[in-house]
C-alpha cells in the first residue's frame, strides 16, 4: 500500500519534469514533422502540458482559485516567449537554449513568488525531485517515457 502511495507520488513528479522538461526542450523539437501554429501562437500539446502542470501543481500543492489563475498566466506568457525564442531564426541554438533556460528559470521564480511558505517548500522538494529524475534519465540514456 505505502510502495503504491510512492509510486503514485513519483509519477505525478514525473509529469511535472517532463512538463518542464519539454518547455525547456522545445528547441530540440525544431524538426517535428506536425504543422506549426500560427507564429506566437501555440499547438495543442503546449496548451495541454501547460493544462497538466496547472493541474498537478492545484493537487500537490493545493492552489487557490487565484493562484491557479496567476500560473495560468504566467504559462501562456511562457509559452509565447519560448515560441517567440522558437521562432526566431537569427539565433543559434546554443543562444535559444540559454535564452528558453532563462525564459523557464523566469518562470518558475515568478509561480514561487505567489506561493505561500508552505507551498514554496513543497514546490522547491518537486523541482528538485525532477532535476534528479531528469539527471538519471540523461546518465542512463533512457528516453523520456510519456504521462500516463
Amino acid at each position: 500500500m505505502k510502495m503504491t502511495m510512492l509510486r503514485k507520488a513519483g509519477m505525478r513528479v514525473a509529469i511535472v519534469a517532463l512538463c518542464s522538461g519539454a518547455l525547456s526542450a522545445i528547441p530540440v523539437m525544431a524538426q517535428d514533422t506536425a504543422p506549426a501554429a500560427p507564429q506566437g501562437q501555440m499547438g495543442p500539446r503546449g496548451r495541454n502540458m501547460q493544462a497538466q502542470q496547472l493541474e498537478m501543481l492545484t493537487q500537490k500543492l493545493n492552489l487557490t482559485s487565484d493562484q491557479q489563475t496567476q500560473v495560468k498566466a504566467i504559462d501562456e506568457d511562457t509559452g509565447k516567449q519560448m515560441m517567440a525564442v522558437r521562432n526566431d531564426t537569427s539565433i543559434s541554438q546554443d543562444d535559444k537554449r540559454t535564452k528558453m533556460m532563462g525564459i523557464r528559470k523566469s518562470s518558475q521564480d515568478k509561480i514561487r513568488a505567489i506561493l505561500t511558505d508552505d507551498q514554496k517548500t513543497k514546490y522547491d522538494a518537486l523541482q528538485a525531485e525532477m532535476r534528479e529524475k531528469m539527471k538519471e534519465r540523461q546518465q542512463s540514456g533512457a528516453p523520456a517515457t510519456p504521462p500516463q
